[in-house]
């Protein structure tokens, strides 16, 4: 007879298969079909990068956990390429590596060529922008930073004329206001000498500022007690707050705003309020009218009025492609700016002598007691060639990643000379290494030393840190002038050096800071002081 008990299945009995196998013996059987389909993933992407030596992780940087999990021996994390740039080409017969995910991601080509890069980046190459990566620079929709080539050119169009010459002269004269800004505000002005505690802080504050004044008309005080609030914040802080989370902005679905979680509403609520403003902006320079832009200096009105002149055509941009349009160049400014004058900073402060040439190359053009103007610009060849060896060493951006769009072949530089033919199928991601090309030194001789006077000879291979070809990076001549005009005025007024602890030198300090970096939207050094002594020449 059976008993109740016996009537109830077990957990054995729910679980028995319907065949004559055990459990152990199927967990084996699908282990090894998944460590054989591992095996056949794996030498499908080592065939799809030619069998180029590299490194192997268990996910690519291609891939959520490979980017933003933290840089380790195990992982590629967000400065991948600064970890290995002493290590990743070594092993590798040309000037291009691989990186493949074991697990997760797919297999990516780096180089550390600025001939390669050339010719991914010329005019017609085979090549375009990832979908994915132009995604993660449009929280607010299309813009030039953030469009696949067939768009690009509409778009480029439409903000290329908020970039032109009246606009560097202006550029030049707001550094100088905000310069004497910053120093009245932080109370440095009548200091023999005053340590700045967060140099990073200062220079990030310094480009935003700037651009929002040149680029957008908007005036901000460096005391930030002073500026428009909008539902309590301001401009800078929600620019900050959006600012830093980009990436996330751009792939969360908007139902997750409305979780309980006090950060994503906070960046809910910032985004909106920045989206407000720059509306506010063109709904008030569209009431003001567009009669008269020859007394315009700022890129946005200048970008309105040519907006307006096209409305009704293909090349118009909506509203919203606007507001894109202004956030990104407000991100990729202050980004570029603000990071790389930080880094040039700190490599000056470690380099007394090179420092002292730019003070004479300053007084050399300038008259005593006076401040350098736009005029000037031109003839501060060794100041800018200052800005750009930070640049080199410490790119803002350390990677621009393109895929072909068919089937192509890139002659890339042999480590015995001349060029090798390498395939490269459809679809491939390849990864332009900034870093990798900033300290290539086949490329640049002695690339860990600080040497502004390489950028003297003509024969110096130029950056590549803002693109190359049609799409080069229409802020570049802004950046240049600014990051000049901040130099020029502080090298005139101060000797920069860095603060040692008892018993360190110049080199350890330089060590260490060296690798105090992050990657947030842009690379950069976190937080780091230096010591500012004003020159007798200019004693208060």
């Amino acid at each position: 007879m059976t008993t109740p008990f016996e009537c109830v299945p077990t957990w054995t009995n729910m679980l028995s298969l319907p065949f004559s196998l055990s459990w152990p013996v199927v967990i084996l059987v699908l282990s090894l079909i998944y460590v054989i389909e591992r095996a056949i993933s794996y030498y499908k992407a080592l065939r799809s990068v030619s069998f180029l030596p590299g490194l192997t992780f268990p996910a690519s940087s291609y891939s959520i956990p490979g980017s933003l999990f933290p840089s380790t021996e195990w992982n590629p994390g967000m400065i991948f390429g600064w970890r290995w740039r002493d290590r990743f080409y070594k092993d590798s017969p040309m000037d291009m590596a691989s990186q493949i995910g074991l697990l997760n991601g797919p297999p990516v080509l780096y180089t550390n060529s600025p001939e390669v890069a050339k010719q991914v980046l010329g005019n017609k190459a085979p090549w375009d922008k990832i979908k994915e990566s132009v995604q993660s620079l449009s929280p607010f929709g299309p813009n030039v930073f953030a469009t696949m080539s067939a768009e690009w050119p509409r778009h480029r169009k439409a903000v290329s004329p908020g970039f032109n010459g009246r606009l560097y002269s202006s550029v030049w004269t707001e550094t100088k206001n905000t310069y004497y800004d910053c120093l009245a505000t932080e109370k440095w002005e009548n200091e023999r000498e005053f340590i700045m505690p967060d140099v990073t802080a200062v220079t990030s504050k310094f480009a935003l500022y700037l651009i929002a004044k040149c680029g957008f008309g908007i005036g901000l005080s460096w005391n930030e007690d002073v500026g428009e609030r909008v539902r309590g914040m301001s401009l800078p802080e929600c620019f900050e707050v959006t600012s830093n989370s980009v990436i996330i902005l751009s792939f969360l679905p908007h139902w997750t705003y409305s979780l309980p979680i006090p950060a994503l509403r906070r960046l809910y609520n910032a985004s909106n309020i920045l989206e407000t403003i720059f509306k506010g902006i063109i709904d008030k320079r569209r009431v003001e009218g567009f009669g008269n832009t020859s007394e315009d200096k700022d890129i946005f009105s200048l970008l309105l009025a040519a907006n307006e002149l096209e409305k009704g055509s293909k090349g118009a941009l909506s509203d919203r492609e606007l507001v894109s349009n202004v956030f990104l160049l407000l991100l990729a400014g202050h980004e570029t700016t603000s990071k790389s004058l930080a880094a040039t900073l700190g490599e000056l402060a470690c380099n007394p002598e090179v420092q002292q040439h730019a003070y004479d190359e300053i007084m050399s053009v300038i008259k005593e007691g006076s401040d350098p103007t736009f005029d000037d610009f031109e003839k501060l060849p060794f100041v800018q060639g200052c800005f750009q060896e930070g640049l080199r060493m410490y790119p803002s951006a350390q990677l621009v990643m393109r895929r072909p769009v068919e089937d192509t072949v890139l002659q890339v530089p042999s480590r015995q000379g001349g060029v090798v033919p390498l395939s490269v199928p459809l679809g491939q991601v390849l990864a332009l290494d900034f870093v990798g090309i900033g300290y290539n030194a086949r490329v640049y001789k002695d690339p860990k030393s600080f040497n502004p006077a390489r950028w003297l000879d003509p024969a110096t291979e130029p950056l590549l840190n803002f693109s190359y070809g049609p799409r080069v990076c229409i802020g570049k001549r802004f950046a240049m002038v600014e990051s000049t005009g901040v130099l020029a005025l502080l090298l005139r007024d101060y000797k920069v050096e860095p603060i040692l602890k008892d018993g360190q030198t110049i080199a350890d300090w330089h060590a260490a800071w060296v690798e105090n970096v992050e990657a947030t939207v842009g690379f950069g050094h976190k937080r780091f002081p230096l010591k500012f002594t004003r020159r007798s020449a200019r004693a208060a």
